[in-house]
């Protein structure tokens, strides 16, 4: 028996906000995730278990410890595994238990009542015989009778029926009515009966788990498929990447092994990289696996949350699909987690707790003992390392299914284009394509990745990039100042008004957005109807669908859009793809730049030609001889990654070290330099420590961040970089610690990341 127990307080608008230790009395048996109440100051406040203990944290005395008061709740309201999830994760993304268990059980944003419920159909008639042997009885019961969802919440039930808290424990002790712990949102009540919930499994596991297949495998699919089952059958946790070329069939591949996990009566979890992304992968689910798919993701409403959340708790919905967030789904049974498109940043949560959806996914089947597959044609830098290496196993497809070929791949000189007189976005190559296509009555798709903040400098002559000479990273034009500043170590330069390569004056900021390419592409081809796929014309629910549906049924020959046009999209007819400007990515003020650009084009390039037509891909950049652009081009991923991982160890950039990256905001801008210079000095003072001084600990900055200023804040940061990820996080924790014994620090808001995917 565990003598002492960390509690989440229910707290400033009824969310865990705070955890303080208290003693457990011996006459209580206290279990993880049961609610509690325990004294806070002078009065009695609800609480969450999330920890038990037999030694306390240092500086922690038990002569001062109060006890926990009572239960609140006997049975556990969180499954255990998810509270130890929770605790993971706020260790390895450096936040508070609050923040992550808020993230790993969204229900607790919910408001928690304890609610009446009768335990059997009661009529008024069969109640009389209560009325002359006990008329409080009586009346409690005909208050519970006439209610209108035939329950009522436990306060209100003891307020309208007038009755004693002696009353209702004789009521509930002679069987007549039950308490149930029910979650309510402000407006709806929808419930979750917890009490019967862990480890539930409903009558729907005895029911077919799938229809009969009507597809068959190719050789590599199939291959792919029984690795994969290997690994589960092991019954040990391991992390495979299916490394597919695009158009290869990997969706074809989770599907069989969905259905293999179902038929052994597990169950598993399908994330996409994008939430527009869901609904196309579900219905391809929903016709083999019918009602035992449901979607989860953050923009769902929380009505239709709770719902969704109650059905996979209970085991009537076995197969999740969603984005990042469902990767907490809890599925009593769950034996695979699925990431598609893994390289793809959206997996990696950019508010607090900020968490890699492939790290909790690894976290998760740790825990339970079953498989996380990684599926993508242009794998994370990091997960091929670890393929390579040993640490996880990997399972390849080099062919597109049926008759389909990988396209054919043109990189068009923009220097070249200039120098021909074309002053257009669109090179000449590019536009005679266009019009081949139109005449075959054929369609195309123009790719621009419009990141409109970063801009950078280049000659269109030569092609040269300004770049920082301490961190080989493209210098980022800033028009307060007009400086360019490097965003790792804040080296600054002025402008120059010629090329400081060929002496060319045709040096400028570069940058362009995709309502600019339609706006010209209309002008070139008035006759043509044009779609546009990209953040603005995507605000509402649908607006994604209906575009593609538009696009998919023929109604327009051109579709012009950013990188979620990149993702999952396959249509017949679609024969060329056009990539504007590489250079967007190419030379984005981030270490990752060349791996998201080989990426971006790889993928965009893969939606031409996915049917029995072949296809062809123009990419135009000022950059024709860069190695991710060259590489891209020849579809050679693995020539690719040992460029880039030598690169990489040389800078000292993962996966060879950790970052972690503190950013401060506050909304006067001499407030968080001052504040941002503070910390840089603090982290300096640990330097001075021997644990620290002789490692190979770097502190990066303090520097403005790429976003200077955002929602009226200032934003400054600083990244510390070293080999183990135990030592980085103590050493930022303690010059955190004497950043905020300063006054430098008040008013500063601290938003910590490690390993981020952006600068």
């Amino acid at each position: 028996m565990f003598r002492y127990a960390e509690v989440l307080v229910d707290v400033a608008n009824r969310r865990l906000d705070q955890s303080y230790h208290y003693s457990i009395p011996e006459h209580l048996c206290i279990k993880s995730g049961m609610r509690v109440l325990i004294p806070l100051q002078n009065r009695k406040v609800q609480g969450l278990v999330v920890n038990l203990l037999n030694d306390l944290p240092e500086g922690l005395d038990s002569i001062n410890l109060k006890p926990v008061l009572e239960i609140a709740e006997r049975d556990s309201l969180v499954p255990e595994d998810l509270i130890e999830l929770s605790q993971w994760l706020a260790q390895t993304t450096v936040c508070s238990v609050a923040q992550s268990l808020h993230t790993v059980w969204p229900l607790l944003k919910g408001k928690v009542e304890e609610w009446i419920v009768p335990l059997a159909t009661m009529e008024d008639t069969d109640i009389q015989a209560l009325q002359w042997l006990d008329s409080e009885a009586f009346r409690a019961l005909i208050v519970l009778n006439r209610a209108r969802k035939k329950a009522i919440p436990l306060k209100t039930f003891l307020k309208r029926a007038d009755v004693t808290q002696g009353m209702l424990e004789k009521l509930l002790k002679q069987g007549w009515v039950k308490k149930e712990v029910r979650f309510l949102t402000t407006r709806e009540d929808s419930s979750l009966k917890q009490s019967t919930a862990a480890g539930q499994k409903n009558e729907t596991k005895n029911l077919e788990t799938s229809r009969d297949r009507t597809y068959e495998l190719t050789r590599e699919q199939s291959s792919a498929v029984q690795g994969v089952l290997s690994s589960l059958e092991a019954g040990a946790s391991q992390t495979v990447l299916l490394h597919g070329v695009t158009g290869s069939g990997k969706t074809a591949v989770y599907r069989e092994l969905i259905a293999q996990v179902l038929a052994q009566g597990g169950d598993a979890i399908l994330l996409v990289p994008e939430i527009s992304l869901t609904s196309q992968v579900a219905r391809y689910f929903e016709s083999q696996f019918g009602e035992q798919v449901i979607i989860l993701h953050s923009g769902i409403r929380q009505r239709d949350k709770m719902k969704a959340w109650a059905d996979i708790v209970s085991g009537n919905k076995r197969i999740v699909i969603g984005a990042r967030s469902a990767v907490f789904a809890p599925l009593p049974n769950l034996r695979l987690i699925i990431l598609d498109e893994e390289h793809d940043g959206a997996y990696k949560q950019d508010e607090n707790p900020k968490y890699h959806a492939r790290d909790v996914a690894r976290k998760r089947m740790d825990q339970l003992k079953g498989v996380v597959l990684l599926g993508s044609a242009t794998p994370s830098l990091e997960a091929y390392a670890a393929a390579q290496s040993g640490k996880i196993r990997m399972l390849t497809m080099t062919s597109r299914i049926g008759k389909s070929v990988l396209p054919t791949v043109e990189i068009v000189d923009m220097r070249e284009e200039l120098r021909q007189g074309n002053r257009s976005i669109f090179s000449l190559t590019l536009q005679q394509k266009l019009q081949e296509r139109l005449v075959r009555g054929e369609q195309a798709m123009l790719f621009l990745n419009r990141r409109g903040y970063s801009t950078f400098v280049i000659c269109r002559d030569c092609g040269y990039v300004v770049s920082c000479s301490n961190c080989e990273i493209a210098l980022t034009y800033h028009t307060q100042g007009q400086a360019m500043r490097c965003h790792y170590c804040d080296h600054q330069e002025l402008p120059p008004h010629t090329c400081p390569n060929c002496k060319s004056r045709y040096i400028r900021f570069f940058g362009q957005g995709t309502q600019r390419v339609e706006e010209e592409l209309q002008g070139l081809l008035p006759e043509v109807s044009i779609l546009r796929l990209d953040f603005d014309t995507t605000r509402s629910a649908e607006a994604h669908n209906i575009i593609l549906n538009k696009f998919r049924h023929q109604e327009a020959s051109i579709l012009v859009g950013t990188q979620m046009m990149a993702k999952g999209l396959d249509f017949p007819n679609v024969t060329l793809v056009g990539v504007i400007a590489a250079d967007q990515t190419l030379n984005m003020p981030d270490f990752r730049a060349r791996e998201r650009t080989f990426q971006l084009l790889t993928q965009v390039a893969g939606r031409a030609g996915r049917s029995t037509k072949p296809g062809e891909v123009v990419i135009q950049t000022y950059s024709p001889h860069d190695s991710a652009v060259v590489r891209a081009s020849h579809h050679d991923f693995e020539g690719f990654f040992w460029e880039e991982i030598r690169y990489r160890k040389e800078r000292k950039y993962p996966p060879y070290t950790h970052i972690i990256r503190v950013l401060l905001l506050h909304e006067k801008e001499d407030r968080v330099i001052k504040g941002a210079n503070e910390l840089g000095a603090c982290l300096q003072q640990g330097m001075l420590e021997p644990k620290f001084g002789n490692t190979d600990l770097d502190i990066l900055g303090p520097a403005p961040a790429v976003l200077v200023r955002l929602r009226n804040q200032w934003r400054w940061q600083i990244s510390v970089k070293g080999k183990r990820q135990d030592l980085l996080r103590e050493f930022l924790h303690q010059g955190v610690q004497r950043f905020f014994r300063s006054s430098a620090s008040n008013g500063i808001m601290l938003n910590i990341e490690v390993d981020p995917l952006s600068s």
